[in-house]
């Protein structure tokens, strides 16, 4: 099928403005967390960020080689008109977490996922296996912001019930124990600077 005529054309355009989108929600996430003392959350948002941006320029490279993958691109200059909804929601923590990890969860589980199966069909093999690591990656996402988000609400963000291993995500300092010191006692950050551990870790 002609790029141009594609659905698969109209998506990239549509994956393309979430993820910046996406991009700069993660980005006014990581102030808040900084600014509430949350500095391990402070770096994970601004790794998201990166993620997103990152899935922005792979769609937008598609956008100007027609759909194609490692050729030299022809278009350029191209002003192209989106007609989509997107989510502003909030970006102040807890509430973000929690908004956030729904809106990748929509992504992964749905928009991707249709998107994907449009370039398959439309013969963008190469897009649709972009589509398909994007659905992987979104869905990590959705997970780990869901987990933060429910360990924030139940003040378990730094506790366990038994005791586990902590890292300092500025020192390296580790310490066995039921809780995160705080502060660290080697370079005496805080507690918020301590690497908040996963069910998947």
């Amino acid at each position: 099928m002609e790029f141009d005529k594609s659905k698969t054309k109209e998506n990239l355009v549509r994956a393309f403005v979430s993820e910046c989108i996406d991009g700069a929600r993660y980005q006014f996430m990581a102030k808040d967390a900084k600014a509430k003392g949350y500095g391990y959350l402070y770096k994970q948002m601004k790794l998201l960020a990166t993620n997103e941006m990152a899935h922005a320029s792979v769609f937008y490279d598609f956008i100007l080689c027609e759909g194609k993958k490692g050729e030299k691109c022809k278009k350029d200059g191209e002003r192209i008109e989106v007609c989509a909804s997107y989510p502003f929601t909030n970006y102040v923590l807890p509430e973000a977490l929690n908004l956030t990890s729904k809106n990748e969860e929509h992504e992964s589980a749905k928009i991707y996922k249709e998107f994907e199966e449009t370039a398959l069909n439309e013969g963008f093999k190469d897009v649709a296996k972009a589509f398909h690591h994007v659905v992987q990656v979104e869905n990590c996402h959705y997970l780990m912001l869901e987990e933060y988000y429910t360990k924030m609400m139940n003040d378990k963000l730094y506790t366990s019930p038994k005791k586990i291993k902590w890292k300092c995500s500025n020192c390296g300092t580790e310490i066995e124990d039921t809780k995160a010191p705080s502060p660290c006692p080697l370079c005496s950050y805080e507690q918020g600077y301590y690497m908040i551990p996963t069910s998947d870790e």
